[in-house]
């Protein structure tokens, strides 16, 4: 326990962690904030945050026949506010039926006044919020009439084998009847946020243990370490460091990153089913979506420990810095621009296509395992083959 101490205080040295918080900094500024910073720009969030508290999780038929009400609201609302618009009541818009009106007839052509009153129309209105409503409605009574899957969306476009999958999974959603309200925003935003957030929990652990095995080569401790029975089991104790080091920096970025992300409201949402009427994407597991962020999270916790054991193993077999860093390049390449985004965006979904390797349910899941598996037979069989060999 002392020498895996020791060799964890050696990882965890302040200037590079410093140096890893400050490169965080930057890139929450740049990636994973803006998804939280435009959390709430979508209508779909908006209403559905207001129907969780008047109906729970799921929208009754005869909560349904209350949606007739509110559109009236908004569309009273949109005619008050455009009426405010200069010139929207020369061009004959008084309210949303005029509007659509007006709208279709300018569909090409549009002179420069004409273009920045629709535009002023668009920002200055709830156009948005009537909009998604009424196509909250039409998909509603859609699935209610007992349409087919190819309406849910209308992803269905050829009916191959590979299909069937799919098909069968939708039929199933369409059975059970679940008319969710979970918007497709609230997803989005979540696949966006742990796809960055994942990237950065893997790449900052190959910047904290790169340097972990080269400064022993550097310095020679080895032949020092082979001296005495326990130094010749150092090597144990450094990977367990090493792959301790990857959990405990993710829980350190999970503290940092996941504050935002809880403070954007998200978790009001918890026990909403992801079979949702807004959605154009299915499940292959009934979750809810507090259920698929813990899915999220833990997946990245499984790449974050995955990198972890492939750059102990590069750093092993690297007798340099430049050396280390010509192997940490393309690790980086691989993992954070190939693995994480293939295995994270929309980890347990599927749409139109085929997804993954095989489109079939849990392919992702799999595949994640494989690559800790590999990860952790390389540190093994790194351990092997130190005892093997001769100082």
């Amino acid at each position: 326990m002392a020498l895996l101490k020791w060799e964890l205080k050696k990882i965890w040295r302040p200037g590079l962690l410093l140096a890893i918080a400050l490169i965080g900094l930057v890139f929450y500024d740049a990636r994973p904030g803006f998804y939280l910073e435009h959390f709430w720009n979508a209508s779909n969030l908006r209403l559905s945050a207001g129907w969780l508290e008047a109906y729970g999780t799921t929208m009754e038929p005869e909560e349904r026949a209350q949606l007739d009400g509110q559109l009236a609201d908004l569309e009273a609302e949109f005619a008050q506010q455009v009426a405010e618009i200069p010139g929207a009541a020369e061009a004959g818009i008084s309210d949303y039926e005029s509007y659509l009106a007006w709208d279709a007839a300018h569909q090409t052509g549009l002179t420069e006044e004409e273009h920045q009153l629709g535009f002023a129309v668009y920002s200055n209105t709830n156009m948005n919020m009537v909009e998604s409503l009424m196509e909250f409605m039409e998909n509603y009574d859609t699935l209610a009439e007992g349409e087919g899957p190819e309406i849910w969306g209308g992803w269905v476009e050829e009916y191959s084998p590979a299909h069937q999958p799919s098909i069968r999974r939708v039929e199933e959603v369409r059975a059970a009847g679940v008319f969710g309200f979970l918007p497709s925003a609230a997803i989005n935003s979540a696949d966006n946020f742990f796809h960055y957030f994942a990237i950065w929990c893997v790449f900052s652990a190959v910047l904290l243990l790169s340097p972990t095995l080269v400064r022993d080569a550097l310095r020679r401790t080895r032949a020092m370490q082979w001296t005495s029975r326990r130094g010749r089991g150092v090597l144990n104790a450094q990977m367990g460091a090493a792959l301790l080091s990857g959990v405990l920096l993710t829980l350190l970025n999970c503290a940092v990153y996941l504050g935002p992300f809880l403070a954007t409201g998200a978790l009001r949402f918890w026990d909403c089913s992801l079979v949702s009427v807004w959605n154009a994407e299915f499940p292959w597991f009934d979750w809810t979506y507090g259920q698929y962020l813990l899915v999220l999270l833990g997946l990245t916790f499984l790449l974050t420990l995955a990198a972890s054991g492939f750059t102990v193993v590069l750093s092993q077999f690297s007798a340099s810095y430049v050396a280390m860093l010509l192997k940490a390049i393309p690790l980086i390449f691989v993992l954070c621009w190939g693995v994480v985004p293939w295995l994270m965006a929309g980890a347990g979904l599927f749409s139109g296509r085929p997804v993954r390797l095989t489109g079939l349910p849990g392919t992702e899941f799999i595949c994640v395992s494989l690559v800790v598996l590999l990860a952790l037979a390389l540190c093994v069989l790194t351990l092997r083959r130190q005892r093997r060999a001769e100082l």
